[in-house]
C-alpha cells in the first residue's frame, strides 16, 4: 500500500525536471486531496482542513487524544519523489491496516502544509500553526517572489479572513484564527535521511534522537546604480560586490565546529541588466548546527564577516536581517525507544543519530511525545529528481510505523 500511495503523490506535478509542489498552492491542495481519497471507502473516518492549510485525517468523533503519523506532501521546486511523501504514504497505509485489526481505535494521520516553506522563506508552517507558534507579524511581513502577502494567500485559499486596513493609520491588520482539530498523545514521522550516513554506516535505520538549529539571514546591500561602460571604478557604487566577497567566505565560518554547516541558497541582484551597475543585491545565508552554543558562535562569526568585508564603496551600505531561527530540539526519549524495540525484534540495524534537516516533529514535540526516523537515501541525495530509497527500505518504514502504532495502542488502551 506505501508504494501504491506514493506513486499516486508522484504523479501530481511531476515533470521531467522532478517534482515541483510549493507549499500552499494549487498543487499541494491536489496531493492532500490524493491523500484524502485513500480512505473514501472507510466510512467513520473524518478528514479536516484547518486553518493552516494543514490535512487530518482521523478515526472518530475527534474526541480525545490519538495516536498520530505523518509528514508533508509538498516540495521544493524540481524536488524528488520521497521527501514527506514517504512519511504521508506510510501513515496511511499503517492507519488502514490498524483499523482493519482495531476499528475503533484512536488513530489518525496529519499531514503538514508548507513545511518546506520555500514560497515565503517560513518552513514548518503548518506544524508551527499547530504549536500556536505562528504571528501575526509574519502574516503581514513575508511575500513570495510574485509580491504576494501571506495574509492575503491564506485568505485567497479559503484558509484566514482577509487583512483590514485601518482607516486612521492606513495599517493593515489581521487576526490569525487556528483551533487544532485534534489532540495528539503520540507522534512519529518516517523520513529518508537525506544524506549518506546510514548508507555508510550500513544501517537500514536511523533513530533521530535531536533535530539541529537552523538560522537564515537575508544579507542586502544597497548601491547606485549607473551606465557599466561610462562610469569609472573609482566611481561606481556597486551592491553587488560585497556581498560577493562575502559569499565567497561563508565556508570559513563553519571551520571547527562539529557538523556545522553554511549555505547561500539563493542571491538576487538590481535591475539585473548586463551593462548596469546594480543598485541592490541579497543573499538568503542559512547555517545549522546541532547544539545552540554552535548556532550563536556561527552567527557571531557571520555578523563579524559583514561588518569587515569590503571592498565597499563609499554609500554602500549592508545589512543582516534575521529571518528565521529554529533552536535545537530533542526529540521524545520515549517513542524513540519505542521504535528502537521494534527494531530490535525485527533484528533490523539501527542507529541513532542528529537530523542536520529540520522536520515537523521537532514542533510537535513541544505539545506531544514525537519522534522520527530514517531510512538510507540512495546516493545520499536529496531535494533533487533523483532521490531515492530502495524499495525493501520503504517498505520497511511502512512496517515501522504500523508495529509502532498498534504498540501505542496497547500502551494507551
Amino acid at each position: 500500500m506505501i508504494l501504491q500511495n506514493l506513486k499516486k503523490f508522484q504523479k501530481i506535478s511531476e515533470t521531467k525536471e522532478g517534482i515541483t509542489r510549493l507549499g500552499l498552492t494549487d498543487w499541494e491542495d491536489e496531493a492532500h486531496e490524493a491523500a484524502v481519497s485513500v480512505f473514501s471507502r472507510f466510512k467513520r473516518i473524518t478528514d479536516v482542513r484547518d486553518g493552516a492549510g494543514n490535512t487530518f485525517l482521523y478515526n472518530g468523533d475527534g474526541k480525545g487524544k490519538y495516536i498520530v503519523m505523518g509528514s508533508h506532501l509538498d516540495t521544493v521546486p524540481a524536488g524528488g519523489r520521497l521527501d514527506g511523501a514517504l512519511g504521508v504514504a506510510g501513515a496511511l497505509a499503517a492507519m488502514q491496516r490498524v483499523l482493519r485489526k482495531h476499528r475503533d481505535a484512536p488513530v489518525a494521520v496529519a499531514i503538514w502544509a508548507d513545511e518546506e516553506g520555500y514560497r515565503f522563506n517560513n518552513g514548518l508552517w503548518g506544524s508551527r500553526a499547530f504549536i500556536g507558534a505562528v504571528t501575526e507579524e509574519e502574516l503581514l511581513s513575508l511575500r513570495d517572489r510574485d509580491d504576494a502577502l501571506l495574509a492575503e494567500v491564506l485568505a485567497e485559499r479559503g484558509l484566514q479572513k482577509k487583512p483590514r486596513r485601518s482607516r486612521e493609520t492606513g495599517e493593515l491588520n489581521v487576526k490569525f484564527r487556528y483551533k487544532a482539530p485534534i489532540e495528539i498523545a503520540s507522534y512519529l514521522e518516517a523520513h529518508i535521511e537525506q544524506g549518506r550516513k546510514l548508507i555508510r554506516a550500513g544501517k537500514r535505520i536511523g533513530l533521530v534522537t535531536h533535530v539541529a538549529g537552523v538560522r537564515r539571514w537575508r544579507l542586502e546591500s544597497v548601491g547606485e546604480t549607473n551606465h557599466a561602460g561610462t562610469t569609472p571604478m573609482r566611481d561606481r557604487r556597486d551592491a553587488l560586490v560585497p556581498i560577493a566577497g562575502m559569499v565567497g567566505r561563508l565556508p570559513q565560518l563553519v571551520r571547527g565546529v562539529e557538523e556545522g554547516v553554511i549555505t547561500c541558497g539563493a542571491l538576487g541582484v538590481q535591475p539585473g541588466v548586463a551593462n548596469v551597475i546594480p543598485d541592490r543585491a541579497w543573499a538568503i545565508v542559512e547555517h545549522r548546527a546541532p547544539s545552540e552554543r554552535d548556532q550563536d558562535e556561527i552567527a557571531r562569526r557571520l555578523k563579524e564577516l559583514v561588518a569587515t568585508t569590503g571592498p565597499r564603496a563609499p554609500g554602500v551600505g549592508l545589512e543582516m536581517t534575521p529571518l528565521s531561527a529554529v533552536r535545537p530540539t530533542a526529540l521524545s526519549d520515549d517513542v524513540t525507544a519505542g521504535v528502537e524495540e521494534i527494531c530490535k525484534k525485527s533484528n533490523v540495524e539501527y542507529m541513532r543519530m542528529t537530523s542536520m534537516a529540520a522536520h515537523d516533529a521537532m514542533n510537535i514535540v513541544r505539545v506531544a511525545p514525537a519522534g522520527m526516523f530514517f531510512i538510507p537515501s540512495l546516493k545520499g541525495v536529496s531535494h533533487r529528481p533523483d532521490e531515492d530509497s530502495r524499495k525493501e527500505d520503504i517498505k520497511l518504514a511502512g512496517e515501522i510505523l504500523y508495529k509502532w502504532a498498534l504498540a501505542e495502542l496497547d500502551r494507551v488502551l
